[in-house]
C-alpha cells in the first residue's frame, strides 16, 4: 500500500491513466465495429466487405466488449488491493464500468437481430 502523499499521487495517477486508455480502446474499437457495420448495411455502398455480417461484426464487439470489461475489473481490483486501498474502485466505479458494457453489449445484441 502507498503510505506517502506524493507516492499515492502517483498511484492514482498511473489508476486512473491506465484505466482511461481502457477505457478509450474500449470505446474505439466500439466505435470502429459500428462503423463497419453501418458500411455493411449501406446497400448504395461500393465497398466489398465479403461474407461480413452485422451479425458478425456485432458479436465480434460483444465478445471484444466482455473481454475488456473483465480487463478494467482486473487492472482496478490489482490496483486497489496492491496500491491504492480505499481510494480506488469502489461501488460507484465497478457501478459505472458494468453499466456502460451492458449498454454497449446490449446494443449489439438488437443490432445483431
Amino acid at each position: 500500500m502507498l503510505n506517502e502523499d506524493g507516492a499515492r499521487l502517483d498511484g492514482l495517477r498511473t489508476y486512473i491513466d491506465g484505466k482511461l486508455k481502457r477505457y478509450n480502446l474500449l470505446f474505439a474499437v466500439n466505435g470502429a465495429a459500428f462503423a463497419i457495420a453501418k458500411l455493411a448495411t449501406d446497400r448504395e455502398s461500393k465497398i466489398l466487405l465479403g461474407h461480413l455480417t452485422v451479425s458478425a461484426v456485432a458479436w465480434g464487439a460483444i465478445s471484444f466488449t466482455v473481454l475488456m470489461t473483465v480487463d478494467i475489473w482486473l487492472w482496478a481490483r490489482m490496483m486497489k488491493k496492491n496500491f491504492l486501498g480505499p481510494l480506488a474502485f469502489n461501488r460507484p466505479g465497478k457501478g459505472i464500468l458494468l453499466l456502460l458494457s451492458g449498454l454497449i453489449i446490449v446494443a449489439w445484441v438488437l443490432a445483431a437481430l
